[in-house]
This record gives structure tokens, sequence and C-alpha cells, in this order.
């Protein structure tokens, strides 16, 4: 690392005779050390001459200067507050908001400072006690990461804060795990230990759909165009579109609401009395012991989408309209739900291969 102190003659007595404030004689060594690896002595002179020169017409405080005097809980409360106003605004859910806020408060409690003086150093040891300590996944990890990176770069973009310590902490290598769609089997024997018509009528909707569970839950009856078998969803950011259902989970829908004897507009309500509108976590709750009947692994919400992705790419369906479908924004996304096993590939081979 270049040591201003080190410098010889006339290129040391320049620097520090640049400004008596801390904070430029810092910004001017930051800038020079970043530079070591890559200019020459005189090159290095040169750039010293050019910010002498330059940074006459600026003024520069001190980065530990933002927030002096003021308990960093506060910091805190106020920069998380701050960036959760802006992400609500940017249409975030307040399910991701919840999650992003158990991630950042985490950090800053297990570090006990401030996210205004967070270092690069303290994200890294706070990573490896992740990996260490909390033998975390990489995935786990990699989310931190993200969320930090997200936090960060609002608070710079928008002079809450000077600089962002994730920048230089590329993406968290990790084993890419092949999340499967269902199998023809494991279908039917989920079909099997359905209980009830609700029941029913849900999995058959997620299934031929691939609509969110977060949209399914806030559907009522009159959102369901049951004879063009459609539906207007609201996804992420409230977009509207629509999505389609096929026979059989028309069928199961409508001796569901046969069956019912309430008049909550939901679609999908609690199985007991008062019957209020099912959440998320009931929908979730549901597959998962619908699952562990059956005997198969990792039945939740989100799975049936990526089914329905594999299932439509497999069937000859374009995958800008399974994009369309699924309502995600980038085309990445969509190719991020398909699932090719080898038998696939082994036919699809021998199908246009000869």
């Amino acid at each position: 690392m270049l040591d201003v102190n080190n410098l010889g003659g006339e290129f040391k007595s320049d620097l520090y005779n640049l400004s008596d404030n801390n904070a430029v004689t810092r910004f001017v060594n930051n800038v020079l050390n970043d530079m070591d690896s890559i200019l020459t002595s005189r090159q290095l002179t040169e750039l010293h001459n050019v910010l002498q020169k330059v940074i006459q017409d600026y003024s520069i405080c001190a980065e530990d200067k933002l927030y002096k005097d003021i308990d960093y809980h506060e910091v805190n409360d106020y920069l998380l507050k701050q960036f959760f106003d802006g992400k609500r605004l940017a249409g975030l859910s307040e399910r991701t908001l919840e999650a992003y806020k158990g991630y950042l408060t985490y950090v800053v409690n297990h570090l006990k400072k401030g996210f205004d003086s967070l270092t690069h150093e303290d994200i890294q040891d706070f990573f490896s006690f992740l990996i260490e300590v909390n033998h975390s996944s990489m995935v786990s990890v990699d989310n931190y990461r993200r969320i930090l990176n997200s936090f960060y770069n609002y608070c710079v973009n928008n002079g809450l804060l000077y600089k962002n310590p994730v920048l230089k902490i590329g993406a968290i290598k990790k084993v890419k795990k092949v999340k499967q769609a269902f199998s023809y089997e494991e279908i039917i024997y989920l079909r099997e230990n359905l209980r009830n018509l609700r029941d029913k009528a849900i999995f058959e909707l997620l299934l031929s759909s691939g609509m969110r569970v977060g949209e399914l839950v806030s559907l009522n009856h009159k959102d369901l165009n049951m004879a063009e078998r459609t539906v207007i969803v609201h996804g992420k950011g409230d977009k509207e579109r629509e999505v389609f259902f096929n026979e059989l989970a028309k069928v199961s829908i409508n001796r569901y609401l046969e069956s019912r004897d309430d008049t909550n507009p939901a679609l999908f309500v609690t199985i007991n009395r008062p019957h209020t509108r099912l959440g998320i976590t009931g929908v979730e709750t549901m597959l998962r012991n619908v699952g562990k009947r059956a005997g198969v692994n990792k039945v939740h919400p989100h799975r049936f989408r990526r089914h329905f992705a594999t299932s439509m790419i497999h069937k000859g369906v374009h995958i800008e309209q399974v994009q369309k479908l699924l309502g995600h924004a980038e085309i990445a996304t969509t190719q991020m739900y398909i699932v090719n096993d080898d038998d696939e590939i082994k036919f699809n081979h021998k199908r246009y291969v000869n």
C-alpha cells in the first residue's frame, strides 16, 4: 500500500499544504493508495497535482462526521425507515420488507455498530461468522450480501451515507442445486392426500395457473371468470395480469364454493368459523402437511410455479409466453424456474436429431 509519509520532497509537502483538513488529506491519500498498483510514480505525481488543483473548488467533510454524537441505534432506525419508505414506494410487498428488516437488523445487532460506521472488514467478518459459527448455507450468506448491497446502494444514492462497504464483495459462490418440478407420480400421491374441497381447489388452481401464493390468497369470488376460466391477479408492484386455469381447477373451485355457507368475499377462507380469509402461512402449512401424508418432500407454493413453468416449456409453449403467464419482469427469472431433466433431454434429442 502506498504510504504518503514515504513520498519524498515536494510531493509530500504539497500534499500537506493542500489543506489542514484531515478529511481532505484522507481523501487524497485514499485515491493515491487505490491507484498505486495501476500508475507509475510519475503518473501518481501527475494525479496528485490534478487533485490539488481541482479540490480547491470543493469542500470535503469526513464521513464519520455525518451522524456525529448520535446514538447508533437512532442512526440505524432512521436509515432503515428511509430505506423501507423508499422501497415501499417502489412497490415491494410488506412481506418482502419484513424479510429485509430481519436480515438487516440481525447484522447490526450482531456487530453492535451503526450502518454508517460498518466497514468492508466488518462485513467480511460477519460473513465468516455466518459460515464458520452459524454454519449458514452459501445461499443464506449471499442473501445477506444482496440485501446489504441493496440497502447501502439506496442510502448512498439518496445522500444518506457516503459509501457502500459491500460494493467490493462479489457474489458468494454456492453449489447450484437443481430445484425439481413435481413428477407425475408425486402429483397423484398429493391429490390422494387432499382432505377437503378447499384444499383440492387450491391445489388444482396453483398447479394449472402458476400464480404466486400471495396472489392466490388475495383473490375474491368476483375476480374469477368461470366461463372463460380466467382470473385477474395483482402481482408484485401491484401489477395486474390475466392468468388461466384448467377444467379440473374450475370443477374443484365450483364444488368448494357450493359447499360454503359464509358470506366472506374471499375466494379461500379458513375451515373453522368465523371463516376469515386464508393467509399465505395457512396455504404453506396445508401443502406441507399434504406432502408429509403423501411422502413427497418439499411441497410448497413456489414449487407449483416451477412445475407450471417446466410443464409449459416441455409442452412447447414459448418462453416469452411463460414469462408473461408467471408475471416476470425479466426473462432470466423465468429461465431459472425451468427444469430440464435428463429423460426430457434424451427424448428431445431422439425426436429432433437423426
